[in-house]
């Protein structure tokens, strides 16, 4: 499953970044196009060629160059070029080039690779263009004598099925997959790395095709939205009222991502409004020229087909309204029920930034404070690098010009970001994707880039470092001086997570850190994401680090012999209950995933006979931190 994801966002990314000339396709398809508004052949043939020629070299060159550079690219050109040429069917060879420039781009990283430090000084050039030339001849031996008719085999049985599908009536059944996985932020692998391809190739035979219109429907998202906005009440509609129109007309989907994740039911709305368009585009014979990226409702009618205006528009508006009232219906019943406050949930959700896998990302208060003063740029981070992330950057940097704070800002895709970003933002879903590539940032995790309480967080921070203010940490501090016996347990048991979230929370209220209500914040939070860190730790805290039930920093200790079963059947034997206001919750998180780091000190507060054990295994991991500190900034 992680290769085919690796695989889909390559292949997605291949696309993202050549959309412009599809676009180009689709409109002169839908202009000039034998079914076009004005008909006209020779113009017509310029996207016939396109289709046929270019767009296969190019996607060739893209995918090759993502994964061997400029050199790579330059060979699967050449290679593709060749193949296109010798392609005896009329069936456009841009499947094929999704294969091959990935297959040459890999070759040439890794024959690069083996060859470092072996070439003799002076002779590179020379080396890597002979080498480059006779890849490129063995790939063109291997295309045309075996590649090329195994490639029209699988294309004409692949296009046999897709046409089928289309014609069977099955296609409304497709929203079972992709609803879920768009809401899951695999938006862009399900459009781009498989309905597109496959649809670039129908419209060529047909001139439009319905392909284009399943993921690209932003009326399950739209009704679900319109949902959420006439039932909850308070600041959740100024959160909706920005969502809405970003969603439906800029075409951004991932706004609506994190409150179908806050309640995992409103997904069936979602998939019952995707296969109520999706039957109404089968039977009205809807279609689009080519992709409308992004899935824009205004983008939607530019590229559907002539005559098919009318059926894309009621496609649209039907799963909007069936995912509409479907909405309102999971969030009235959730409501009766009261499982959760739906309300509070998605408003402290979306109202705070939320810091996950803190066990990898977050930094000592040391190291913290040193990378805070040099923050020279700031990269929102996404799945493509466009659409959600561009969205976010724009905004902070409003902010920021109006603060007068000079950092940069920039957009990129998660597998693009720079070695010197100091701050990288991206979604939960991404940060790890995000640290991977940027081990050396500060990562932040967000809900949304539509967060507002977000900038309030950010901008004062980075006013401060900019001023040279120092970034305290008394509470902090504070939270671990007053720590005794009387915040331990030691050898309890428990039913489930909720009954130990309980007995943690418990100490917490009795030595007056927080309200009585802070025990069901930290469910709520647990509902959401899991606050299991790994090494058989779980760190519950509330859902907003500004609520008012936290009354000063403190940290509450159990210890269970036997195991509490959280996330995917991870068990947590020893939990940290945590309060603090603000940052100051994010600096004791900070701590104690220092601590949490240090394997041997997990085991020994595991395995502690007595509290007295537990409070010093603590301290004396805190010191290793420290001083793991003070070495990294030597």
């Amino acid at each position: 499953m992680k290769y085919l994801d690796r695989i889909g966002r390559l292949i997605s990314r291949m696309v993202f970044k050549n959309m412009a000339v599809l676009i180009l396709v689709g409109l002169i398809r839908v202009v000039f196009g034998p079914i076009g508004w004005s008909p006209n052949q020779e113009i017509y043939q310029v996207a016939v060629l396109m289709v046929s020629y270019f767009i296969p070299v190019l996607f060739a060159y893209t995918s090759a160059q993502m994964l061997g550079k400029h050199r790579g690219g330059v060979v699967a050109a050449i290679v593709m070029f060749v193949l296109v040429i010798e392609n005896p069917s009329s069936i456009p060879m841009i499947l094929p080039s999704m294969v091959i420039g990935p297959a040459i781009g890999y070759s040439i990283k890794n024959i690069s690779r083996w060859l470092e430090g072996k070439i003799p000084l002076g002779f590179e050039l020379l080396f890597n263009n002979i080498i480059d030339a006779l890849t490129a001849i063995l790939f063109i031996c291997i295309g045309i004598q075996w590649a090329n008719p195994i490639f029209i085999k699988m294309m004409n049985v692949i296009l046999q099925q897709v046409e089928f599908l289309t014609q069977s009536g099955y296609l409304p059944l497709l929203a079972l997959i992709i609803e879920p996985g768009k809401a899951l932020f695999f938006n862009s692998v399900i459009n781009h790395g498989i309905l597109e391809p496959l649809g670039i190739q129908q419209a060529q035979e047909n001139g439009k095709s319905l392909l284009f219109l399943l993921e690209t429907n932003p009326g399950p998202g739209f009704g679900m939205l319109l949902g959420c906005y006439f039932y909850l009440n308070g600041k959740e509609r100024e959160n909706l009222k920005a969502a809405l129109p970003v969603h439906v007309l800029g075409g951004i989907h991932e706004v609506y991502f994190p409150y179908a994740l806050m309640q995992p039911l409103l997904l069936i709305p979602l998939i019952l409004g995707g296969m109520a368009g999706n039957l109404l585009f089968y039977l009205l014979d809807a279609g689009l020229a080519a992709t409308p990226s992004p899935g824009s409702v205004i983008l939607l009618l530019m590229m559907a087909a002539k005559g098919t205006h009318l059926a894309v528009a009621v496609g649209f508006l039907a799963s909007a309204a069936v995912s509409f009232f479907g909405s309102v219906l999971v969030l009235s019943y959730d409501h009766k029920r009261r499982a959760i406050n739906q309300t509070e949930i998605i408003d402290e959700v979306i109202d705070e930034v939320i810091h996950e896998d803190i066990y990898d990302s977050l930094l000592t208060p040391l190291e913290a404070k040193e990378k805070k003063m040099e923050v020279k740029n700031i990269i929102f981070a996404c799945d493509a690098g466009m659409g959600s992330s561009a969205m976010g950057a724009a905004a902070l940097q409003k902010r920021l010009k109006q603060e007068n704070l000079d950092i940069m800002v920039d957009n990129l895709s998660v597998d693009d970001i720079p070695q010197d970003a100091d701050i990288v933002i991206s979604n939960i879903r991404l940060t790890e994707r995000a640290r991977a590539c940027a081990p050396q940032a500060e990562h932040i995790s967000v809900t949304s880039f539509l967060d507002r309480a977000f900038h309030e967080e950010l901008i004062p921070r980075l006013k401060a470092q900019q001023g040279g203010e120092p970034v305290g940490n008394s509470d902090t501090i504070d939270a671990f001086e007053d720590l005794n016996e009387e915040h331990v347990l030691l050898n309890m048991k428990a039913k489930d997570k909720w009954e130990a979230i309980e007995q943690v929370g418990t100490v917490l209220i009795h030595r007056g850190n927080v309200g009585s209500h802070y025990i069901e914040e930290m469910k709520q939070r647990e509902r959401v994401f899991s606050t299991y860190l790994g090494n058989g730790v779980a760190l519950p805290h509330g859902m907003n680090a500004k609520s008012d039930q936290i009354k000063k920093a403190g940290i509450s200790i159990a210890q269970y012999p036997e195991g509490i079963t959280f996330a995917d059947g991870q068990k947590a034997y020893i939990l940290i209950a945590i309060a603090g206001k603000g940052e100051k919750q994010l600096s004791i998180l900070s701590r104690l995933a220092e601590i949490i780091e240090q394997k041997d000190t997990v085991n020994g507060l595991i395995h502690a006979a007595t509290r007295k054990e537990i409070i010093q295994i603590i301290k004396n991991g805190l010191a290793k931190s420290h001083n793991k500190g003070e070495g990294n900034r030597i």
